[in-house]
């Protein structure tokens, strides 16, 4: 029963296809990528037990949401695993200890410098956990707050790196190539955050905060479309992603965020909202995609 309860919990929390398919695309691409830069082999084995070790990061930080709104989810969320009582906080205390704990022994396949990168992503996502231990502070400002936890995304991925090329941390982190990759991961996340919280205005639910009822639909797309531009000019900058190939896929994608984000703007409708959060997810996905192409076709 109990193990079922944990299903029944991924179904719902972290559905397994879609984030599977996000986090294949997101290792495949920091291996390729390496692999353009240094000449490494690695067995598929590892590469497997990587691809383990970031799957049990994220959904780590999937539980670390959930112990941090399970107050609020009582009030305005009492259909979700914990409120309802399918799963108890001390399951999440106790999924969140075991997955740190896995992603250590995943990463110590590849030695030290693995281990200690992947140690300084987790410490990071620990402090997001207590939300910098500035919780009042923090988490009326709805975008700082959004920010300030996508950035894990660029720790993992000199994590990763460090996985697959044996580097230290600031090994990688001084390595522009590295360092442009790793703030465009940053901004693509942000994108997923700032667009999975964008609404039609008979979607707005009183007193629970959203990109649109803060700003406004033109201002929220803009900041999604600004992030998107961000990570487009810094994957330019990077030597093996200057392909016509990566250049004309991420732009005509610039193109088709733009038109979920005009129709969704001029309609103000339930179904372009949807549609246009959706894509806010999908660009990740496809962003990814044009990478790979790219790199393959190369």
């Amino acid at each position: 029963m109990y193990f079922r309860s944990w299903i029944i919990f991924i179904k719902e929390r972290f559905d397994p296809l879609s984030h599977l398919i996000m986090i294949l695309l997101f290792v495949m691409v920091h291996i390729l990528f390496t692999k353009e830069i240094f000449p490494i082999y690695i067995p598929p084995i590892k590469l497997l037990i990587l691809l383990l070790g970031v799957i049990l990061f994220y959904f780590k930080l999937r539980l670390y949401d959930e112990v941090k709104d399970y107050e609020l989810d009582l009030i305005i969320n009492p259909h979700r695993p914990l409120p309802r009582g399918l799963l108890k906080l001390n399951d999440m205390y106790w999924g969140i200890g075991t997955c740190i704990l896995l992603e250590l022994i995943c990463f110590s396949f590849q030695g030290a410098n693995a281990i200690t990168s992947l140690i300084i992503a987790i410490l990071y996502s620990l402090l997001m956990y207590k939300e910098f231990f500035i919780k009042d502070i923090i988490r009326p400002h709805l975008t700082t707050y959004a920010v300030s936890h996508t950035v894990v995304t660029s720790l993992l991925t000199f994590s990763i790196f460090s996985y697959l090329n044996q580097k230290t941390f600031l090994q990688n982190f001084s390595d522009t190539n590295l360092l442009f990759f790793a703030l465009s991961n940053w901004m693509l996340f942000n994108i997923f955050e700032f667009g999975r919280k964008t609404f039609a205005s008979t979607e707005e639910r009183t007193n629970i905060d959203t990109y649109s009822s803060l700003f406004g639909r033109k201002l929220a797309v803009l900041l999604v479309f600004s992030q998107a531009i961000i990570s487009t000019y810094f994957t330019f900058k990077i030597e093996p992603f200057q392909t016509w190939t990566i250049m004309i896929g991420l732009g005509l994608l610039l193109l088709l965020l733009l038109f979920f984000s005009a129709r969704y703007i001029n309609t103000n409708k339930r179904t372009h909202a949807k549609n246009y959060r959706a894509m806010s997810s999908v660009y990740i996905v496809l962003f990814y995609v044009i990478l790979i192409i790219g790199l393959l076709t190369k």
